[in-house]
């Protein structure tokens, strides 16, 4: 019986030292393959960057040959679905890793809200430091999602429609006076000066945000009003609406604008039936394509105001979070940094036109004077997209409609002021928790 154990147990020694042990056998020096985990990322993007899918499929595959077992499932929204989707997702807490997020409340509504992990919990300061407009994403000490790309704000025109009606292409048509000088001027050669489509609302707070800025000196002061501390109706924060009714009533932009959407107010302009827009860079390279680069100019958004951000140029970052869900958070964090190696910054340039989120971009890459002077107003003279900063119910049911009734004539701008006081104070009062996060978000 002993000698039986015995040769039973040299038995067992011999299996594990050749490799044969309850699994068959396993290869000299072969290493097991690792765990397959799979990132999920819901993003948007080539809505206003083209070339921003492709560019994340490349840069996926080639993190998952450098990282085996990191596999990617990449789910491009739309922009409808982008906000509700994730909404949705965030209720049921499952869904993505990854998702995209446009900068300030867009992200820290849903940081509040618990659905997101703070990504300077997984990414050094040392690295997240060289991502711009951080300002954006930042609360109670923590980061809260990355910048992937810029998004600025800025007015484009087409030059042959300025030689048209008798303009110079190279003149100064910044100050308001000279501003509407010029858009008398286009409309008498039967040029419609200015594009827009407001029939989806995005187009509003586009409008408000450049506009309605120039009155005051900080984005402080839209935080401020938000929770009370001033009012939305005070002159330097609905002298704007006036502004804009002075365009209107003198006839200067396109008679459909409520008819139109975003895009379609924007083809207007590629199209050549409109003299300017308020644009946004991310466009730019594509419209040139489109128009011819001698056609196509740049300029900053008429000044009206004299507030400090009055003449300073509205850029913001675009840009992922972490999910609070996700299994993944470090495995997530690792690819977002990886989206940031120098080699993918060079590359998301190359196939977009479009400035990366990294003040370690090499900015020797721009050649095009438009983008060159757009590149130059981002580093001299940045302010922030204030759609950013007060809550969106705000954007959604006053700035879009209020622009909206504006045109169509069926309220004043002392009413329009009026709507963006009466939806803040239902904002302040539907919502006591988000009303505490943005006052603690006050600087």
């Amino acid at each position: 019986m002993n000698l039986k154990k015995g040769l039973l147990g040299v038995l067992i020694l011999f299996l594990i030292l050749t490799g044969v042990f309850a699994g068959g056998q396993k290869e000299k020096g072969t290493a097991a393959a690792p765990a397959a985990k799979k990132l999920v990322v819901w993003y948007w993007g080539e809505q206003e960057a083209p070339g921003a899918q492709k560019w994340l499929e490349e840069t996926a595959k080639m993190y998952s040959e450098k990282n085996p077992g990191i596999t990617f499932e990449l789910v491009l929204q739309s922009t409808d679905n982008l906000v509700p989707a994730f909404k949705t997702a965030a209720s049921a807490k499952q869904g993505p890793d990854i998702q995209y997020f446009w900068g300030g409340v867009w992200t820290l509504e849903d940081a509040w809200a618990g659905s997101l992990a703070p990504i300077s919990d997984f990414i050094p300061q040392s690295e997240y430091s060289h991502y711009i407009s951080n300002v954006e994403r930042e609360s109670g000490g923590k980061l809260w999602g990355m910048g992937w790309y810029l998004s600025g704000n800025s007015m484009a025109y087409r030059k042959d429609l300025f030689k048209k009606a008798g303009l110079d292409p190279e003149g100064d048509y910044v100050q308001w006076d000279k501003f509407l000088a010029a858009c008398e001027k286009l409309k008498a050669a039967g040029i419609t000066p200015i594009a827009g489509g407001l029939k989806d609302g995005w187009f509003g707070g586009w409008i408000w945000q450049l506009l309605g800025k120039q009155g005051l000196d900080s984005a402080e002061d839209f935080k401020k009003a938000s929770v009370g501390q001033y009012k939305f109706t005070d002159p330097r924060f609905a002298e704007w609406w006036s502004r804009l009714n002075e365009l209107i009533q003198k006839g200067y932009w396109n008679s459909d604008i409520n008819s139109l959407d975003y895009q379609q107010g924007q083809d207007l302009f590629v199209k050549g039936e409109a003299a300017m827009i308020f644009g946004n860079d991310t466009f730019y390279p594509g419209w040139m394509d489109t128009v011819g680069s001698d056609n196509f100019g740049v300029m900053m958004v008429p000044v009206w105001g004299k507030g400090k951000m009055a003449s300073a140029y509205t850029v913001t970052a675009q840009g992922l979070g972490i999910t609070s869900w996700s299994k993944y958070k470090q495995e997530a964090a690792d690819f977002l940094m990886y989206m940031h190696t120098a080699d993918r910054l060079a590359a998301w340039w190359n196939y977009t036109g479009v400035f990366p989120a990294d003040d370690r971009f090499d900015a020797s890459k721009v050649t095009s004077p438009q983008m060159k002077k757009v590149f130059t107003w981002i580093k001299e003279s940045p302010a922030p997209n204030l759609e950013n900063f007060v809550p969106s119910m705000l954007d959604d049911q006053a700035h879009f409609v209020g622009c909206q009734q504006l045109f169509a004539g069926e309220l004043t701008p002392a009413q329009c002021a009026e709507l963006q006081e009466t939806v803040i104070q239902k904002w302040r009062k539907e919502n006591p928790e988000a009303v505490d996060d943005f006052t603690k978000w006050i600087k």
